[in-house]
């Protein structure tokens, strides 16, 4: 883990002094974090992201054509700023996860995670023995932390995505997994296991909204959600404490569309000659 992106703290409310890194000490702290989800392979892109005070960057694995060397570039363009890299695997697998976190990403976001047998293996594969079953061999992160075979189980984030039914009835043993410090729900896909697909102001996704973030906070874990389902007034009052502001290219369309139209209306038609 980079050396500029940790904090030594002790805190005597959750027993341990530990080196953390920043995204995982602003959430243990209860303060609300921002991010957004990128797909759109260029190192420009997250260069540029991690110049405007976001808290974490989703590096999306799993519905994008992004591939690990090109997260790689992405990350190193943003190492000097205090952005936090987290990488959404594809699925829950030893060797996604554990190449995510030799590519420098300091938490990872596990999908479809409906089960604490789920979470006991995501959790497993991003801690080194005898804690867990990594394999040895972070290319980036020990190029700046010669520690980090020491700091990497304390260090390292794994972040359950809660996104069925299943995953709701399952909600406690998920969250109360060991090593398990926040999840993430995904909207749609949870939207839609409930039958309401994208109805996010329906009772039923509202009343689950509000389960999952009662149950997170009576253990200690960090809700988040994963796209924008309103306006971000509603979920920082809903207490989520991880918010994505949405993806780049949602973001670049709507941004782009936006202005065109606001530019098409200010043309002035020439008025037909008689």
């Amino acid at each position: 883990m980079s050396k500029d992106l940790r904090i030594c703290t002790s805190n005597s409310e959750f027993g341990e002094t530990d080196l953390l890194n920043a995204l995982k000490a602003q959430l243990r702290r209860g303060e609300a974090t921002f991010g957004v989800t990128v797909g759109i392979g260029s190192p420009e892109v997250s260069e540029a992201l991690g110049s405007i005070g976001l808290d974490w960057i989703n590096f999306d694995l799993q519905h994008t054509s992004l591939g690990y060397e090109t997260v790689q570039a992405m990350i190193q363009s943003m190492s000097y700023s205090q952005t936090v890299p987290i990488i959404r695997v594809a699925s829950n697998d030893l060797g996604l996860i554990n190449k995510a976190l030799d590519v420098g990403a300091h938490a990872v976001i596990v999908p479809l995670v409906n089960s604490r047998e789920d979470a006991e293996r995501a959790v497993r594969y991003s801690r080194y023995p005898p804690k867990g079953v990594r394999s040895w061999g972070p290319r980036r992160p020990a190029l700046r932390d010669p520690e980090y075979a020491a700091t990497a189980n304390a260090e390292v984030m794994i972040i359950p995505q809660v996104e069925t039914e299943l995953s709701m009835r399952n909600l406690t043993d998920i969250v109360s997994t060991e090593g398990v410090n926040a999840i993430l729900v995904g909207p749609s896909d949870l939207s839609m296991s409930l039958g309401v697909f994208s109805q996010f102001d329906s009772s039923r996704f509202l009343k689950a909204v509000e389960a999952i973030v009662s149950i997170c906070k009576a253990h200690n874990v960090a809700p988040g959600i994963l796209a924008p389902t309103g306006p971000v007034q509603r979920s920082i009052e809903q207490g989520f404490k991880m918010i994505s502001l949405g993806g780049d290219l949602a973001t670049l369309t709507r941004n782009v569309r936006k202005a065109l139209e606001e530019a098409r209306g200010k043309v002035i038609t020439p008025a037909k000659q008689p």
